[in-house]
């Protein structure tokens, strides 16, 4: 690796605390104690998201938090969009 590294953004994921039920008609059910959650900072334009809680939601978020806040960042459009 070379070049300077520099962190521009953070994903924030807690998967909760659960069990899964072995019998019965919920069998392969997950019953949360604490449900999964998931949150997004930016640190170029230190915007924060809303915490998202519940397993599809946080699916969800996780995989487009990221793409859809570098698409309208003002920080990212103020310097030139890069690669990621």
């Amino acid at each position: 690796m070379t070049g300077r590294q520099q962190v521009n953004d953070a994903l924030f994921i807690d998967c909760g605390d659960g069990y899964e039920i072995k019998h019965g008609d919920n069998a392969g059910e997950i019953k949360y104690r604490r449900p999964p959650r998931a949150r997004f900072e930016c640190v170029r334009c230190g915007y924060a998201s809303p915490i998202v809680t519940g397993p599809t939601a946080v699916k969800n978020f996780v995989a487009a938090a990221r793409p859809e806040h570098r698409s309208i960042c003002p920080a990212t459009h103020a310097q030139g969009v890069r690669a990621a």
